[in-house]
């Protein structure tokens, strides 16, 4: 009666496991998928056709609604090995801000490299602080590729801009 269980539990988890192998790579028939069809070009080679990864209903559109800060009061170029990196310092009202960032906006002349410096400013009534505690810096890095031909790098603020130039 033991040899029986034994024996019928081994078979029963023996045929349990041939439904996993139908979906494996262990079974030959599954080795390649089901058939597509393909554009084919006048020359007779198939066109490569890739799915687009867009989504459905399209980008969203980003509008970046952090203000300017209000005064920008430094701003510095270190030479890197890649290329370079700025520095931007602020001097807020309050503490309390933060998420700051140099972005790029587009400027008229291609010499010029311009960024305005965008930052979050506190949610509730923050104290006034010191002023080395009001003060906020932001970098960004720049490639050589990104520096060909850029004479002057302006950083724009909410009462004015600084610049720097080679």
């Amino acid at each position: 009666m033991r040899r029986q269980v034994i024996v019928s539990g081994l078979v029963l988890m023996l045929v349990t496991g041939c439904a996993s192998i139908k979906e494996s790579r262990i079974n030959p028939l599954n080795w390649f998928g089901k058939s597509e069809p393909v554009t084919v070009l006048n020359d007779g080679t198939a066109a490569t056709v890739l799915p687009s990864l867009a989504p459905r209903k399209g980008y969203p559109n980003f509008v970046d609604t952090r203000p300017l800060a209000p005064v920008i009061s430094d701003v510095n170029v270190v030479k890197s090995a890649s290329g370079a990196i700025i520095t931007a310092t602020a001097t807020l009202p309050t503490l309390g801000y933060f998420d700051a960032e140099l972005v790029r906006v587009a400027s008229a002349d291609a010499s010029v490299a311009a960024y305005e410096f965008r930052l979050r400013p506190p949610t509730s009534a923050a104290p006034t602080g010191t002023a080395a505690q009001r003060r906020i810096t932001a970098a960004k890095s720049l490639s050589n590729e990104d520096l060909a031909g850029i004479r002057t790098i302006l950083i724009k603020g909410a009462a004015g801009a600084r610049q720097v130039r080679r």
